[in-house]
């Protein structure tokens, strides 16, 4: 199975199960190759196919719980187990973390990626003019602690840092430090992704570095003088770097 790109930051929270709730054809394109899924959905159950560039044909079997997809895909002709894939959906769109296993040497490489349905709004090409919103542009940070309570106390902490360049770059990365009584753990940081980016009404739009194409990323809003991103990883409250 081809790499596929890393998308970070999807699009808003989950919704209940209904039947039918994921059928449709969804589309991204992933390493520059147009990848498809095609879904039908009865109660928990989902069946369907993997295409990669309208040639490669996979057999899609999972199941829906009304917050997680989980399923496998597998080849139609031996039944080989192929991947594991998990996602979240909402909006018409499907976030996925998928985990193949590469055939020459048994290495499991773990992907992410955003598949949309067809049908629903797209933007895959920027706006001629007012791309950018300005308020956007700055550096912004979001940090989570989490301490432990009693006897053996101890304290983790992650900072997340996004960087929105008034020439379109963007780039976010994390660094993590935590310690106890007798333990410590400062990592050095890691760029997480990088790219450019582009806003179109109150949506926060990301083409990372080697894609053609630009990805929903997360809603925005502002609350006083921070700002407010909501996706299906929750809501994150950042505040402007000086």
């Amino acid at each position: 199975m081809r790499r596929a790109i890393v998308v970070l930051l999807a699009i808003v929270p989950c919704v209940s199960a209904q039947a039918g709730e994921l059928d449709g054809h969804y589309r991204t394109t992933l390493d520059g190759q147009p990848t498809e899924l095609i879904l039908r959905q009865q109660g928990e159950r989902v069946e369907g196919q993997y295409v990669e560039n309208r040639t490669l044909r996979l057999d899609f079997r999972g199941r829906y719980d009304g917050q997680v997809l989980r399923a496998e895909i597998s080849d139609p002709q031996s039944g080989l187990l192929l991947a594991n894939m998990n996602a979240t959906y909402a909006n018409a769109m499907l976030n996925t973390s998928i985990a193949a296993r590469d055939p020459r040497n048994g290495e499991v490489l773990e992907r992410q990626a955003l598949f949309q349905r067809e049908g629903a709004a797209t933007a895959t090409t920027p706006p001629a003019t007012g791309a950018q919103d300005p308020a956007l542009v700055g550096t912004w940070v979001h940090e989570k602690i989490i301490n432990s309570g009693g006897a053996n106390f101890a304290s983790f902490n992650t900072l997340m840092t996004l960087q929105l360049n008034a020439d379109g770059s963007v780039t976010q990365w994390s660094r993590s430090a935590g310690g106890g009584s007798d333990w410590s753990y400062d990592s050095p940081g890691e760029v997480q992704y990088s790219g450019h980016w582009l806003s179109q009404g109150n949506m926060l739009m990301v083409r990372l570095a080697g894609a053609t194409d630009y990805q929903p990323a997360a809603y925005y809003r502002f609350s006083d003088q921070y700002l407010v991103t909501e996706s299906n990883t929750g809501k994150m409250i950042w505040q402007r770097r000086r």
